[in-house]
């Protein structure tokens, strides 16, 4: 008996065919929203890219989230005190549960990934 091997779609997303849209943002931030691009999603797991200026807030994450950081520097304050940045080529990492302040020390850019 002879089986097929199933073959999923392969996709390039070309820049100017990328579904952007505003990034969501706490009630209480005041500065500008920026922008994201989801380009992969499957139940638990989605993959994406994020854009923005500025941004500082405090912050509890609800999932697992890894980044890489393609422009830009961040400053994360955790609550114990310690004071973590992270720039080009740096991975960030933040397990599900982890809380802290989110500060962007310039306009960053970061590929994400995001497990539930």
């Amino acid at each position: 008996m002879e089986t097929k091997a199933h073959r999923p779609d392969i996709t390039v997303i070309h820049g100017a065919e990328a579904a952007w849209v505003e990034s969501a943002r706490n009630p209480e931030e005041t500065d500008p929203p920026g922008r994201e691009c989801t380009a992969f999603e499957t139940v638990g797991f989605s993959v994406g890219l994020w854009e923005r200026d500025r941004q500082c807030r405090r912050f509890e994450r609800p999932h697992h989230e890894v980044a890489f950081i393609v422009e830009g520097e961040v400053e994360v304050t955790l609550d114990d005190g310690r004071i973590l940045h992270a720039g080009p080529g740096d991975i960030l990492v933040t397990p599900k549960g982890s809380k802290g302040f989110w500060r962007s020390l310039s306009p960053l850019k970061k590929v994400w990934a995001i497990s539930e």
